[in-house]
């Protein structure tokens, strides 16, 4: 049964609107795919050139360091230094002579260094030895400068033993002369020194970091002198520092005026994997260099990170940021609006359809009637009406079918303020008599289908029932009501139409008194899922017969009682068929103004 009064919408076209739709889906993805192709194309480019840069900084900086080692090798032991030639004095230089050729400082009455760091002791032995003689300082701060005690000169072969004069403890343990001995022993007949001469070794010994630096002195008389100095791990670092601080390391175009630390950083390895130096503490950064400085400078590696935030100076524009979760958002964002628009478009396509139909619907019932009162009226013009009830019986056609045609006049006006607040007042009206007067006016247009409609009214020992009602309002509802109920139930049905009081159950309503109608047909109801949908406009429900309407019949009647304060429900009756129920806000009228307002209620 049909109780919707609406059609289904017409096939829906969507093809070129999809296409379209998809076709700028695609291309929005083709741009987010080579936009992030590009940012990555760029990124790569950006990444390579810091590497090269990095590259380039380890490079600079082993250069720089190279110098600064050697610089302080030579003004530490370069004065034994005698290159090619071989030493034939047999006054052998023992390590506190050394001392004495540091540039001496009359204001601090000691020796100090100028290139180089200060270092913690000067040591010299044999080759081949294990008796190495080291000398003291007795200078206050040892990182300043150098001061020895006055002391006779000795040979080498008479300095195993030597202690500290002053305090009487030897200044290297018997372990500590061993370990140099044998560490430079081994470094010098195995690694080829540099240019100069001069060995370069940074070794563990006992957990401790030991850095040296040492020469060789040959004597004509077959033996070699080894002569170093060793340096505290803190002047190694400062060493270290002070080449990555120093001017000239990287290009001035580069840093901008920025330590060249604030650019990169730094890391110095030994040769056992052990770090002496650190300027990059918590840094980690994909654009990184190693360089392995030679064995004769330790076999150190240099670590050299670029700083992530640095990259935007040493590259024009930076290195470029992912646009991926931007060019995401986009394509998502691209993806729902045109969801969204296939989703208008279908709703319009819909509703194109929807008013097409109503059109091809309406059009119908409003030629119906027409055509009827057309006949009739021919029937009583050419006089085949020769009998006054032939005349009547084509005038009584005449006026059902104007009512109907009234009816669905009435609903397309009413329809066309759907939604829309009615400013009438309400007025009190009697809902036993106008719900009478509705019936009897309806019985004609049931009788087209052989429908007869029963009404129940309730009692009057508490006085008539009424509502406040806009007027038409009730018409509005019942008209549809029984419309609906004759068109969609069987030929020959009985429609039962019941008005109620019903007491409320809340005393604090606002309404304590209900007034029920009820229209109940003996169709094949409603069934669960199609009784939400029912009300809406065009909506058809599953057991709908073939019967036509314009389709806004129930839409009228729903609009119709919420705007009044009243709801509208539908439930299958205990005979099967449909039962629709209205429920209104109830007023009890009286006896008397039901007859003295009988002759100005006038059904229209």
């Amino acid at each position: 049964m049909k109780y919707l009064l609406g059609v289904n919408p017409s096939p829906i076209r969507l093809r070129w609107p999809l296409l379209v739709l998809m076709a700028s889906i695609a291309l929005t993805a083709f741009a987010a795919f080579d936009a992030q192709r590009t940012v990555r194309g760029q990124t790569r480019l950006a990444n390579e050139a810091l590497r090269e840069f990095a590259t380039f900084t380890a490079w600079s900086y082993g250069e720089h360091l190279q110098q600064q080692l050697s610089g302080s090798a030579v003004e530490v032991v370069g004065a034994v230094n005698h290159g090619d030639n071989m030493h034939t004095n047999p006054q052998v230089p023992v390590a506190s002579d050394l001392i004495h050729y540091l540039p001496y400082d009359g204001a601090c009455e000691c020796h100090r260094t100028r290139v180089g760091p200060s270092p913690a002791t000067f040591f010299a032995f044999k080759l081949g030895s294990k008796d190495v003689d080291v000398a003291r300082n007795m200078y206050a701060n040892a990182d300043e400068g150098w001061r020895i005690e006055p002391m006779s000169d000795r040979m080498m072969g008479d300095m195993s033993g030597m202690t500290d004069m002053m305090s009487g403890q030897t200044i290297y343990t018997a372990a500590e002369r061993k370990w140099i001995a044998d560490t430079l022993s081994v470094h010098a007949r195995r690694v080829t020194r540099d240019d100069h001469g001069y060995g370069f070794l940074i070794g563990r010994q006992n957990g401790r970091s030991r850095a040296l630096a040492y020469t060789l002195m040959p004597t004509s008389w077959g033996d070699t002198m080894v002569y170093g100095v060793e340096y505290t791990p803190t002047a190694l670092a400062n060493t270290f520092g002070k080449v990555l601080d120093g001017k000239g390391l990287l290009p001035a175009s580069f840093t901008e005026g920025r330590r060249n630390r604030d650019v990169v950083g730094l890391r110095v390895v030994d040769g056992g994997g052990n770090v002496v130096f650190n300027s990059a503490r918590g840094l980690d950064s994909p654009q990184s260099s190693e360089l392995r400085m030679p064995e004769s400078f330790g076999g150190m590696t240099i670590q050299v990170l670029m700083r992530p935030e640095q990259a935007k100076n040493l590259i024009i524009g930076g290195t470029p940021a992912s646009r991926l979760p931007f060019l995401l958002g986009l394509l998502a964002l691209a993806t729902i609006l045109s969801v969204v628009a296939v989703v208008q478009i279908r709703k319009e396509t819909e509703l194109a359809g929807l008013r097409a139909d109503f059109v091809s619907s309406i059009s119908h019932e409003l030629r119906t009637p027409l055509a009827q009162i057309k006949l009739y009226l021919e029937t009583l013009q050419t006089g085949r009406a020769a009998t006054p009830d032939k005349r009547a019986w084509s005038l009584n056609h005449i006026d059902r079918e104007t009512t109907r045609l009234g009816n669905l006049v009435e609903n397309v006006l009413r329809f066309s303020r759907l939604g829309r607040a009615d400013t009438t007042p309400d007025a009190p009206i009697d809902l036993e008599s106008e719900a009478s007067r509705i019936v009897d006016e309806f019985r004609p247009l049931a009788s087209s289908r052989k429908a007869l409609i029963e009404l129940s009214l309730p009692s009057d020992d508490e006085g008539h029932l009424g509502v406040m009602l806009r007027p038409e309002a009730l018409r509005h509802v019942m008209v549809n009501l029984l419309d609906n109920a004759v068109k969609y139930g069987p030929i020959g049905q009985t429609v039962r139409v019941t008005i109620e009081r019903r007491e409320s159950k809340n005393g604090a309503d606002a309404s304590p008194v209900s007034a029920l109608i009820s229209v109940t047909d003996e169709g094949i109801g409603v069934p669960d899922a199609d009784r939400k949908r029912i009300w809406t406009a065009f909506a058809r429900a599953k057991t709908s017969t073939g019967a036509a309407g314009s389709g806004i019949g129930l839409t009228i009647v729903h609009d119709v009682v919420t705007q009044n304060g009243g709801k509208v429900s539908v439930e299958n009756s205990s005979k099967g068929g449909a039962c629709f129920v209205v429920t209104l806000p109830a007023v009890v009228i009286s006896e008397s103004f039901t007859e003295s307002a009988s002759t100005n209620l006038v059904l229209h």
